[in-house]
C-alpha cells in the first residue's frame, strides 16, 4: 500500500525555506553566469538513447518511443548539451559558452538538481575553475578544491601493469604496492608535488609537470590531488571537485565528447542547498539564544 504522502525514493522535495535557497542558488548562478557572457540552454528530458551515450554508473531510464525507438531519460547533461551545440544547432550559433539549470535522472526514480557551465574551448578552463570559486564566494560557502590531472592514472596504470579500475577505485592497498605511487598518494599540495619530481618516474614527469600548472590558481583551500579518481570518463585531463563535510558541491574539467573539447562543471544544487538549509537553520537557533 502506498500512502497519499510518500513520494517514490531518490525523488527531490523542496519546500519552504529550502525551495527558497534553491531559487537563490539558482538565480545567483544565472546572473553571474549571464556577467560572464554565457547563455542559457535547456536540453530535452527524453533523448534517444544512442545519443545520451552514458559513461556513468548511474542506471539510464530506459522508455519507448511511439516508434518504437529506444528513449532514455537524460541522465548527463554534459553529453546532451555538447551533442546538441554541436550537431543540432551547428553554424546557427557561434556561442561557445552556455549555462544549464535542469535535472538529470537515474533508474529507478532519482533526480539530481544540477547547475552546469560548458565552454567550447577547452584553454578557457582556468576561467571557468574562477567561476566556480567566485560561485561558492558569493554564496558564503568555503568548500575544499581538490584538482588533478587525470591522466596521471592512466598512464600509471599504462606502465606499472596494475588495472586502472583499481585506480578508479583508489585501491590504496594496490597502490601502495609500488613505492613511488605510495609516496604519490601522500601528496596532497604543490609543494609536496614538486618535491616528488625528484623521484618521479621518467614516463610520468611530463603529467605532474602538467598537474603543478593545473594548480596554479590562488584559492586558500587548495589541494593538489595526483591521484583523485574522476566520476567519469570524460574528463581526460584537468578535473577539479569541491567538496566539504563529505558533501560534494561542484565537479567538473576539461572533457572530450566525440572529439570535442570542452571545458565546465557542474553544481550539485541539493547538496549545496542542505548545506544552506543546515547554516540557516544554526543561524535562525543562534538569533534565538
Amino acid at each position: 500500500m502506498i500512502l497519499e504522502h510518500e513520494i517514490p525514493e531518490g525523488s527531490k522535495l523542496h519546500f519552504g525555506l529550502s525551495a527558497a535557497l534553491k531559487r537563490k542558488v539558482e538565480n545567483l548562478s544565472a546572473n553571474l553566469f549571464y556577467a560572464h557572457g554565457f547563455e542559457e540552454i535547456v536540453s530535452p528530458t527524453f533523448v534517444y538513447q544512442e545519443h545520451q551515450k552514458s559513461f556513468l554508473n548511474r542506471n539510464v531510464i530506459h522508455l519507448s518511443s511511439e516508434k518504437n525507438n529506444q528513449i532514455a531519460m537524460r541522465n548527463d547533461s554534459t553529453i546532451d548539451v555538447i551533442r546538441i551545440i554541436t550537431k543540432r544547432l551547428g553554424r546557427s550559433t557561434t556561442q561557445k559558452k552556455w549555462f544549464y539549470i535542469q535535472p538529470v535522472f537515474s533508474y529507478p526514480t532519482i533526480e539530481h538538481n544540477q547547475i552546469g557551465v560548458e565552454c567550447l574551448d577547452e584553454k578557457e578552463y582556468p576561467k571557468i575553475l574562477e567561476l566556480g570559486i567566485l560561485l561558492f564566494k558569493e554564496l558564503g560557502i568555503s568548500p575544499l578544491l581538490q584538482i588533478t590531472n587525470a591522466r596521471i592514472a592512466k598512464v600509471c596504470a599504462e606502465n606499472t601493469g596494475i588495472p586502472y579500475k583499481d585506480f578508479a577505485t583508489l585501491h590504496i592497498e594496490k597502490l601502495q604496492s609500488i613505492d613511488f605511487l605510495a609516496k604519490l598518494l601522500q601528496v596532497n599540495d604543490v609543494v609536496g608535488l614538486k618535491a616528488f619530481l625528484s623521484i618521479c618516474p621518467a614516463f610520468l614527469r611530463e603529467e605532474i609537470n602538467h598537474l603543478l600548472v593545473l594548480c596554479a590558481c590562488d584559492y586558500e583551500n587548495l589541494i593538489c590531488a595526483p591521484l583523485l579518481p574522476v566520476p567519469v570518463e570524460y574528463y581526460d585531463d584537468f578535473f577539479f571537485r569541491m567538496a566539504l563535510q563529505n558533501f560534494t558541491f561542484l565537479s567538473g574539467g576539461i572533457s572530450c565528447i566525440d572529439g570535442v573539447q570542452s571545458c565546465g562543471f557542474g553544481i550539485y544544487t541539493d547538496s549545496v542547498v542542505y548545506h544552506l538549509l543546515k547554516q540557516n537553520k544554526i543561524a535562525i537557533k543562534d538569533s534565538n539564544g
